[in-house]
């Protein structure tokens, strides 16, 4: 009877779905340690790249500080350079405006000077005359 039971419709399909059941725990498992190693793996790639880009991002935020404070100081230089020169032409102006004045007052000088010569040539060519 015993071998009878067990091989009845009902006990072979129950062992064959153990069976299954049991082949796919299987693959699943081999699955399992596939992925498992494919992460191991990943994270073994990912590393030393993870490691590269936080360089990349510390560099970056350096490189970003100096270039607020190189803005920063050719904002300053940029307004420093304005003002001297706006200095230089304001200068450049008051010695034109002196020079001019300079030329003036020699130009007036000098006529008034020859307006006393020719006085002066009058004066001597009248002596002359005077004395002949």
């Amino acid at each position: 009877l015993d071998s009878a039971s067990s091989s009845s419709p009902a006990i072979l399909k129950q062992r064959e779905l153990q069976q299954r059941i049991k082949d796919r725990a299987e693959r699943f498992k081999r699955q399992q340690e596939r992925l498992e190693n494919l992460n191991d793996q990943l994270k073994k790639i990912e590393d030393p790249q993870r490691h590269s880009i936080e360089q990349l991002r510390l560099e970056i935020h350096r490189v970003d500080k100096e270039l607020s404070e190189s803005r920063r100081d050719a904002a300053t230089a940029k307004a420093k350079l304005e003002e001297c020169t706006e200095t230089v032409e304001r200068k450049t102006d008051e010695k034109q405006s002196a020079g001019d004045q300079l030329y003036t007052m020699l130009l007036d000088s000098e006529e008034g000077r020859l307006g006393k010569l020719e006085e002066i040539e009058k004066r001597f060519a009248a002596l002359r005359q005077g004395l002949k």
